[in-house]
């Protein structure tokens, strides 16, 4: 009796599973930022008219990720014909002006949006330092090294930067809003640097509010001049 139960209830499963009457209907998408809404239905597109039970998360990620821009994905399932995703991206730590073209990086030194034409207004609602592009183009390196300094700051701290720039992996300045200027250095003790960095920012102290050039390359000993 029990094994006629188990039966029957593996069989609703697998109809339910492959029924035509659970099919993929609508996907609606949350989170999304520099993602647009017609790429990202564009990138899931292949899912409409699927079960829904076979849909899984992965797929959907799986699917996202060809954006460098998609950190993480989430979906959760809505029977009888919805999907939910929930995007998670990586924040823009660089932008580069190559051309009339406007280019937002990651830490990782990928692409993660291009802004041309009309769009390239739509990049000045973000906080993001500048990188020339001959730093970005003609020493990768170098451009590296520059996006994962900007990549360790705390948000805040990175919304006051105008401009970051180097001249080695090991020589990286920030240009704050106000004009001083940063020396970090190499990316070693990014940590402790971005730490130390957050607390002079929030500091009304005259010797780092009046200098023009603030040096935490070493953090225990940060100088102003």
């Amino acid at each position: 009796m029990l094994g006629g139960a188990f039966l029957a209830l593996v069989a609703t499963v697998a109809t339910l599973y492959f029924s035509p009457l659970l099919a993929l209907r609508s996907i609606e998408v949350s989170g999304n930022d520099l993602l647009t809404d017609a790429r990202a239905q564009e990138l899931v597109e292949s899912f409409y008219g699927e079960p829904l039970p076979q849909v899984s998360t992965a797929d959907i990620r799986a699917a996202l990720e060809q954006e460098n821009v998609v950190a993480d994905v989430h979906s959760r399932a809505e029977l009888p014909h919805t999907l939910h995703v929930e995007i998670q991206e990586h924040p823009p730590v660089a932008e580069v002006h190559e051309d009339e073209a406007v280019l937002f990086y990651n830490d990782a030194g990928e692409v993660i949006r291009e802004f041309r034409g009309a769009q390239v207004m739509d990049a000045e609602g973000y906080a993001t330092p500048e990188v020339s592009a001959e730093a970005a183009l003609e020493d990768e390196a170098v451009f590296a090294a520059i996006v994962s300094v900007l990549g360790q700051l705390p948000e805040s701290a990175r919304e006051q930067m105008s401009a970051a720039s180097a001249e080695s992996i090991d020589s990286v300045h920030l240009e704050l809003a106000d004009e001083r200027v940063v020396v970090w250095g190499s990316d070693d003790r990014g940590e402790e640097k971005a730490a130390v960095l957050e607390a002079i920012l929030a500091s009304s102290a005259e010797d780092f509010a009046e200098a023009q050039i603030i040096d935490i390359s070493t953090p225990s000993t940060p100088v102003t001049r």
